[in-house]
């Protein structure tokens, strides 16, 4: 039994744009500045601008020993 293990996987954002990638916790949040949805949709307004969003899930399958 591991101890301290948050059991499931990790979930996050990425938003890719055309001045590389940034990477959220949540899709939506409290401070929309912060918020994914939000910053792809400032990225979107720029002159030539495009955003994608895609949500990375992580679970370790095996711990390292």
């Amino acid at each position: 039994m591991l101890l301290g293990n948050n059991r499931g996987p990790k979930v996050a954002y990425e938003v890719r744009y055309q001045g590389g990638r940034k990477t959220f916790e949540r899709l939506e949040g409290t401070n929309p500045t912060e918020c994914a949805r939000a910053f792809a949709e400032q990225q979107r307004e720029e002159p030539k601008g495009w955003a994608e969003i895609a949500r990375v899930t992580t679970e370790i399958v095996e711990r390292k020993r």
